[in-house]
């Protein structure tokens, strides 16, 4: 009786242990898709970035010669939509 006894416990604490390091394993693989997920939303990020900087230095340029020309451009569209001078 001991030993059927004792050979159950073993197979208990086997199958434990083992569905332990099967969820574990399970575990570290979501981390590791998890982790290359982010570090490939990060790089996107980065791009879309750097991207909307050149575009706003790219502006800042557009928008300092609107200031130097405004008011021909002004004049321009004024006459574009049916303003008539004197």
């Amino acid at each position: 009786m001991q030993d059927e006894k004792k050979k159950r416990i073993i197979a208990a604490a086997t199958v434990a242990a083992v569905l332990l390091v099967v969820i574990l394993f399970a575990v570290v693989v979501y981390q590791i898709i998890d982790i290359s997920v982010l570090k490939s939303r990060k790089a996107r990020l980065e791009t879309e970035y750097n991207n909307i900087l050149e575009q706003i230095d790219e502006g800042g340029d557009w928008l300092e010669q609107f200031e130097l020309n405004e008011d021909k451009i002004l004049y321009q569209l004024a006459l574009q939509y049916g303003y008539r001078p004197r």
